[in-house]
Protein backbone atom coordinates (compact mmCIF):
# COMPACT_ATOMS: atom_id res chain seq x y z
CA UNK A 1 0.00 0.00 0.00
CA UNK A 2 1.44 3.49 -0.43
CA UNK A 3 -0.15 6.66 0.46
CA UNK A 4 0.58 10.66 -0.54
CA UNK A 5 0.06 12.35 2.05
CA UNK A 6 -1.64 15.93 1.39
CA UNK A 7 -2.27 18.12 4.20
CA UNK A 8 0.28 19.20 6.06
CA UNK A 9 3.14 18.11 4.33
CA UNK A 10 4.89 21.16 4.43
CA UNK A 11 5.60 20.26 8.13
CA UNK A 12 7.13 17.16 6.96
CA UNK A 13 9.16 17.83 4.44
CA UNK A 14 11.96 19.39 6.39
CA UNK A 15 12.49 15.63 7.62
CA UNK A 16 15.39 13.67 6.40
CA UNK A 17 14.38 10.39 4.29
CA UNK A 18 16.18 8.62 7.48
CA UNK A 19 13.90 10.62 9.90
CA UNK A 20 10.42 10.96 7.96
CA UNK A 21 9.56 7.11 9.24
CA UNK A 22 10.32 8.19 13.27
CA UNK A 23 6.97 8.05 13.73
CA UNK A 24 6.64 4.37 12.44
CA UNK A 25 4.06 6.18 9.73
CA UNK A 26 5.41 8.62 7.61
CA UNK A 27 8.36 6.09 5.92
CA UNK A 28 8.05 5.53 2.41
CA UNK A 29 5.27 8.02 2.00
CA UNK A 30 5.06 10.98 -0.92
CA UNK A 31 4.41 14.22 -0.02
CA UNK A 32 2.48 16.80 -1.53
CA UNK A 33 1.80 20.34 -0.58
CA UNK A 34 -1.71 23.19 -1.13
CA UNK A 35 -4.28 20.04 -0.34
CA UNK A 36 -7.49 21.63 -0.34
CA UNK A 37 -10.23 19.84 0.23
CA UNK A 38 -13.06 23.05 -1.01
CA UNK A 39 -11.07 22.88 -4.55
CA UNK A 40 -10.70 18.71 -4.51
CA UNK A 41 -14.16 18.70 -4.52
CA UNK A 42 -14.92 21.64 -6.24
CA UNK A 43 -17.11 23.47 -3.31
CA UNK A 44 -17.49 27.25 -4.70
CA UNK A 45 -18.50 26.63 -7.95
CA UNK A 46 -21.66 27.67 -8.65
CA UNK A 47 -23.07 23.93 -9.67
CA UNK A 48 -21.85 22.48 -6.78
CA UNK A 49 -24.17 21.61 -4.06
CA UNK A 50 -23.06 20.40 -0.24
CA UNK A 51 -25.82 18.14 1.06
CA UNK A 52 -26.34 16.73 4.89
CA UNK A 53 -27.66 12.65 5.21
CA UNK A 54 -30.11 12.94 8.06
CA UNK A 55 -30.87 9.61 8.98
CA UNK A 56 -30.16 5.78 7.97
CA UNK A 57 -32.57 5.34 4.85
CA UNK A 58 -28.96 5.46 2.87
CA UNK A 59 -26.86 2.63 4.90
CA UNK A 60 -27.77 0.31 2.15
CA UNK A 61 -25.09 1.81 -0.36
CA UNK A 62 -22.27 2.74 2.50
CA UNK A 63 -23.70 6.20 3.35
CA UNK A 64 -24.45 7.12 7.01
CA UNK A 65 -26.69 9.76 9.09
CA UNK A 66 -24.14 12.92 9.14
CA UNK A 67 -22.40 12.05 6.09
CA UNK A 68 -22.07 15.42 3.66
CA UNK A 69 -22.42 14.64 -0.30
CA UNK A 70 -21.18 16.84 -2.81
CA UNK A 71 -23.68 16.79 -5.87
CA UNK A 72 -23.09 18.29 -9.33
CA UNK A 73 -26.51 19.91 -10.66
CA UNK A 74 -25.21 19.95 -14.14
CA UNK A 75 -23.41 16.68 -14.36
CA UNK A 76 -25.57 14.21 -16.48
CA UNK A 77 -26.31 11.31 -14.83
CA UNK A 78 -25.06 8.03 -15.85
CA UNK A 79 -25.80 4.26 -15.04
CA UNK A 80 -24.16 3.13 -11.41
CA UNK A 81 -24.51 6.98 -10.19
CA UNK A 82 -26.03 7.76 -7.26
CA UNK A 83 -28.47 10.84 -7.90
CA UNK A 84 -30.36 13.01 -6.08
CA UNK A 85 -33.63 13.23 -6.69
CA UNK A 86 -37.15 14.89 -5.97
CA UNK A 87 -39.31 11.99 -6.32
CA UNK A 88 -43.16 12.53 -7.59
CA UNK A 89 -45.77 12.96 -4.51
CA UNK A 90 -42.78 13.20 -1.82
CA UNK A 91 -41.58 16.76 -0.20
CA UNK A 92 -38.72 15.71 0.43
CA UNK A 93 -35.00 14.78 -2.26
CA UNK A 94 -33.82 11.28 -1.88
CA UNK A 95 -31.03 9.99 -3.26
CA UNK A 96 -31.30 6.76 -5.97
CA UNK A 97 -28.58 4.56 -7.60
CA UNK A 98 -29.25 5.21 -11.33
CA UNK A 99 -29.22 1.51 -12.84
CA UNK A 100 -30.27 -0.01 -16.12
CA UNK A 101 -33.90 -1.87 -16.31
CA UNK A 102 -34.13 -5.13 -17.81
CA UNK A 103 -36.39 -4.15 -20.00
CA UNK A 104 -34.51 -1.38 -21.22
CA UNK A 105 -34.65 2.44 -19.76
CA UNK A 106 -32.92 3.46 -16.47
CA UNK A 107 -34.15 2.89 -12.94
CA UNK A 108 -33.79 5.01 -9.49
CA UNK A 109 -32.90 2.04 -7.13
CA UNK A 110 -33.54 2.85 -3.55
CA UNK A 111 -31.07 1.43 -1.02
CA UNK A 112 -33.73 -0.42 1.06
CA UNK A 113 -34.66 -2.97 -0.85
CA UNK A 114 -37.86 -2.75 0.12
CA UNK A 115 -38.85 0.65 -1.91
CA UNK A 116 -40.15 -0.36 -5.51
CA UNK A 117 -37.70 0.76 -8.10
CA UNK A 118 -38.63 4.26 -10.40
CA UNK A 119 -38.58 3.98 -14.00
CA UNK A 120 -36.64 7.13 -15.49
CA UNK A 121 -38.42 7.05 -18.65
CA UNK A 122 -41.64 8.26 -16.85
CA UNK A 123 -40.75 11.97 -16.53
CA UNK A 124 -43.48 12.53 -13.89
CA UNK A 125 -42.41 10.30 -11.73
CA UNK A 126 -38.94 11.77 -10.55
CA UNK A 127 -36.76 14.74 -11.19
CA UNK A 128 -33.29 14.47 -11.06
CA UNK A 129 -31.61 17.14 -9.38
CA UNK A 130 -28.17 16.47 -8.90
CA UNK A 131 -25.10 13.76 -9.47
CA UNK A 132 -23.43 12.92 -6.00
CA UNK A 133 -19.58 12.95 -6.99
CA UNK A 134 -18.65 12.81 -3.32
CA UNK A 135 -19.54 11.62 -0.14
CA UNK A 136 -17.15 13.20 2.56
CA UNK A 137 -17.49 11.60 6.31
CA UNK A 138 -16.32 11.64 10.18
CA UNK A 139 -14.60 8.68 11.27
CA UNK A 140 -13.26 10.18 14.29
CA UNK A 141 -15.00 9.64 17.93
CA UNK A 142 -16.38 12.69 19.92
Amino acid sequence: MSLTILARAERLQHLSPEHAGHDGFAAGLKFEGGFSLDRTVGLGAPQIRAVLVDDDSLLGFGIYPGDRLIVDRSAAPAVDQYVVAHLDGEEAYGVRLLAPDPKGGLLLKAARPSIAPIPLDDRDSAQIWGVVLWVVSYVGRG
